[in-house]
């Protein structure tokens, strides 16, 4: 991808939005219910969101010394070269296999809630190839394709949640903080590894044509992604109760059923599906740039192109073999992802920050001259 491809930071900031928020309002609301109650609401605005800030601003440090660099492309310097290409495939390996996640949570949704006699590859294939065409457009296409989805999202997300106010009970949240703090922080170990994918901004940072703007635009991301993910999970405490909620696979197209306003406007879902759709497909976009990227520069090519489908062959693969139905997927998604996630998303960026900036004030480093030239030499 040409560095003189830019986008503006807002493009950015409601890119990121779009990438976490297009997945998480339909999974969070089961796993924070049935971890955190009629907490559950807290887990997604408080921890997780200050999760989200602490990923955004690390990673934001960290490339403001490699403005010109993604963050497999620098690793190299800081760590040495074999280490370096070392993490730049553990992160390309990471890029799939969240993409595949992504790609199989897209695919389960519309089988188990609306098409179940559809082959689950069907789905898979297409949100590939829609992702696929974006990809080898570059990451403008994809800003400029969001900013069309990212106002339709958030209308369908507002009309679901404020249709429902007449059947809100303010009695299924009471009383607050039933069981302590200790459920609010553990339901928001989910929410906030799905907070943490803003850390796929390390790859775009050199795309951004006002680098300085970075730390700001993601930290606007995470404050919407906040509201976002916060109001379909109290919507839905409020209108089915924490225990009702958490027993449906998807409470938000349950919420959308719920809707009844007069004989003109009744069940939101198939408006929610033509959105999400689209939301969905800007993720799966993102997160493939970001594979094919960290791919193409592990191997030292200037063209990315090439490896668009080879890289979507495997995507496509992986997320067909890796659960077997989408109680499994919900499983893995509350039980596992989040504690490998954190490493990515924090532990690695956090450790490479402290590198940076030990060198730097070391005297080895005497600026983001001198890391260039560094590297350029090697």
């Amino acid at each position: 991808m040409s560095q003189n491809e830019k986008v503006a930071g807002t493009q950015m900031m409601f890119l990121l939005v779009t990438t976490v928020a297009a997945t998480g309002f339909l999974f969070l609301p089961a796993i924070t219910a049935e971890v955190a109650g009629h907490d559950g609401w807290m887990s997604a605005l408080l921890g997780a969101t200050a999760f989200g800030l602490l990923v955004g601003l690390v990673c934001t440090k960290l490339g403001g010394y490699f403005p010109d660099k993604s963050f497999v492309e620098y690793a190299p310097v800081l760590v040495g070269k074999y280490p370096g290409k070392l993490v730049g495939l553990a992160y390309l390996l990471f890029f799939i296999h969240i993409n595949s996640i992504i790609i199989r949570e897209f695919g389960d949704f519309l089988v188990s809630a609306f098409l179940p006699e559809t082959p689950i590859l069907v789905f898979n294939i297409m949100v590939l190839t829609l992702a696929a065409m974006a990809v080898r457009g570059g990451i403008e296409v994809i800003a400029r394709v969001n900013q069309f989805v990212f106002p339709q999202f958030f209308l369908v997300l507002a009309a679901l949640v404020f249709l429902t106010i007449e059947e809100w009970e303010f009695g299924n949240l009471l009383p607050l903080l039933e069981y302590g703090i200790k459920p609010v922080l553990a339901g928001s170990v989910t929410p906030s590894a799905w907070r943490g994918e803003v850390v796929v901004i390390l790859m775009f940072l050199p795309y951004l044509n006002k680098p300085a703007e970075a730390a700001k635009s993601v930290a606007a991301a995470v404050l919407i992604i906040a509201v976002f993910l916060t109001l379909p999970i109290l919507a839905g405490v409020l209108v089915f109760g924490s225990e009702q909620e958490a027993h449906f696979v998807f409470p938000t197209l349950e919420l959308a059923r719920y809707v009844n306003v007069g004989d003109f406007l009744q069940r939101l879902e198939a408006i929610i599906i033509i959105v999400w759709v689209a939301g969905i497909t800007v993720k799966v976009a993102v997160f493939y740039l970001a594979s094919v990227l960290s791919a193409s520069h592990l191997v030292g090519l200037s063209d990315y192109r090439p490896l668009v489908y080879p890289v979507g062959i495997i995507t496509l693969v992986y997320s067909i073999v890796l659960f077997d139905n989408s109680r499994e997927l919900v499983k893995f998604l509350a039980e596992y992802v989040p504690y490998y996630a954190y490493i990515f998303e924090l532990g690695i960026p956090m450790v490479l920050l402290v590198i940076a900036i030990i060198r730097r004030k070391g005297g080895k480093l005497s600026g983001q001259t001198k890391f260039f030239q560094k590297d350029r030499g090697s």
